[in-house]
């Protein structure tokens, strides 16, 4: 069984995704479209911190009304599909290439990510968004479209690391010169995913080459609208 992480709204055409999609093309693919959760790598917003700073973001990103900002969860994600909806109904009004995916992370990995993610560092009494949506055990909404796995490592303040944001495709295709991604550039089978979560974990934070204080995780990305 698998639980929702909740859901982003990502903005490629605002994204440095021409720098993170050099580790892919170096690889040999080639992708059609880069999904990634990572807010560098996948353009995900809006950083309600940066909001609440009254910062302004590192690149144009749509604007939200308060009313949905209202809505988001600490950092950047949505708990329910509906208000992920209304985000992407005003945020593709201002930019064609804004979709939204859904996250979501299979049951046996709840114990240890809740055990890891130590509460006294919530934003909130019931915990960061991401948190907040896993403690509540609901599936991913029905009507999306399968795209695959992310590797990413979950930061304190709710934000996520990937793969590509950590620069780890050169070291996983040493490990496996057969491997493959989609045209997502993600791991389209979760016992792949699986493993180099774990060769991440017990190998590479091991050597400091991955981020040593995140706990990696395959994450299952669904799509829903913008593709």
């Amino acid at each position: 069984m698998e639980y929702s992480a909740g859901y982003f709204l990502l903005s490629a055409g605002s994204a440095n995704q021409p720098f993170y999609l050099t580790q892919v093309n170096d690889g040999g693919f080639h992708l059609e479209k880069l999904i990634s959760m990572d807010e560098e790598v996948g353009g995900v917003f809006p950083n309600i911190f940066d909001i609440w700073a009254d910062r302004k973001p590192k690149r144009p990103t749509p604007v939200l009304s308060k009313s949905v900002l209202d809505k988001v969860l600490v950092s950047m994600v949505f708990g329910t599909l509906e208000d992920a909806l209304e985000g992407y109904r005003e945020a593709r009004a201002q930019e064609p290439s804004v979709s939204l995916i859904g996250i979501s992370l299979d049951e046996k990995y709840l114990p240890d990510f809740h055990d890891w993610r130590d509460p006294i560092n919530d934003e909130t009494g019931e915990g960061e968004g991401v948190v907040y949506c896993l403690k509540k055990k609901q599936p991913t909404s029905s009507g999306g479209i399968f795209a695959g796995y992310d590797i990413a490592g979950y930061e304190l303040g709710g934000r996520f690391l990937s793969f590509l944001g950590n620069h780890l495709f050169k070291d996983y295709l040493a490990l496996d010169p057969n491997l493959s991604i989609n045209k997502y550039g993600l791991f389209p089978e979760l016992q792949t995913a699986e493993a180099l979560a774990r060769y991440t974990n017990e190998v590479l934070a091991e050597q400091g080459m991955a981020e040593e204080d995140l706990m990696w995780l395959p994450w299952k990305i669904t799509i829903y609208e913008g593709f």
